[in-house]
């Protein structure tokens, strides 16, 4: 009976934690649910994962975005600096 209930207790703390997850990032990047702007991110991700970066990713991108995203100092800073730029749109 115990380990029945404790399955059940992780799978409750388990969906909580996804559905607090889901409305954090929701609230934080209204635009996550529009294609476009999720398809802006991954450009990006993708495009600067191999260190050569084109010519129009960089144009896409505005200044101030740019030079934020270029002095971060970790990676997980400069995903959230271009989820910022994307998504805030």
């Amino acid at each position: 009976m115990s380990l029945r209930k404790s399955k059940l207790n992780r799978l409750f703390n388990f969906i909580f934690f996804l559905t607090g997850l889901s409305f954090g990032i929701i609230l934080i990047w209204p635009g996550v649910l529009k294609n476009d702007n999720r398809r802006c991110f991954y450009k990006i991700i993708v495009d600067g994962s191999d260190g050569k970066v084109t010519m129009s990713t960089i144009l896409s991108i505005d200044p101030n975005s740019l030079i934020k995203i270029n002095n971060a100092k970790n990676k997980y800073k400069k995903i959230l600096l271009i989820g910022d730029h994307c998504f805030r749109k």
